[in-house]
């Protein structure tokens, strides 16, 4: 594997051994470790780097190639890396890939509506029970189609369906209807539905 070359520089007046990617012949030089030597300040030296931050920076191949771009040596990056990716041997291997076994589709789960918050009382109807079916439609477990009406602003009983046996009692304020699991009972200002309690 081929490694990117670093050059030693030291200032003249002696100190720290610092790393760069190139020493040039004349301007300023930066090191490895961010500092930067003014032309005619600094000279190549053969000797190993003892600037801690320089070699620690040294392991990291995100500083030396930001440092050769700064001095413009990226070509000597790129070339290192087609003489690296030449000796390189390509993967040939092949994976198993059966012909007869088609892709299996993902089977997602269906979509769920996010928990819808039903009032205890809407109108005249107890919804405790009851599923919405529609605007002012609701159904009781055992099918009854209760239809509210929209009175201003307020739900009214307006009419209750049912295939079934239905009863209508007379009691004192009215009638009381009983059709399934249903029923509508009179009070002083209309009506109160509710689901029948089990007995």
């Amino acid at each position: 594997m081929q490694k990117v070359h670093l050059e030693s520089v030291r200032r003249k007046t002696g100190g720290r051994i610092h790393l760069t990617p190139r020493v040039p012949r004349g301007g300023p030089v930066t090191t490895l470790c961010g500092q930067t030597l003014g032309e005619g300040s600094y000279t190549a030296v053969d000797s190993a780097p003892d600037c801690a931050n320089c070699i620690r920076r040294s392991h990291d191949q995100a500083r030396i190639s930001g440092a050769f771009f700064a001095q413009e040596e990226g070509s000597e990056l790129l070339r290192l890396s087609l003489e690296q990716a030449k000796t390189r041997k390509p993967n040939l291997r092949v994976l198993p890939h059966p012909g007869t076994e088609k892709d299996k589709p993902v089977v997602w789960p269906a979509p769920k509506p996010p928990p819808e918050s039903t009032p205890e009382q809407l109108g005249e109807l107890a919804t405790r029970g009851f599923k919405p079916s529609g605007e002012g439609v609701w159904r009781s477990p055992l099918g009854v189609i209760v239809r509210l009406r929209k009175h201003g602003k307020e739900w009214r009983f307006a009419e209750l369906v049912f295939e079934g046996e239905v009863v209508a009692t007379r009691v004192e304020d009215g009638i009381r209807l009983k059709a399934g699991d249903v029923e509508v009972v009179p009070t002083d200002d209309g009506f109160e539905v509710r689901l029948r309690k089990k007995t």
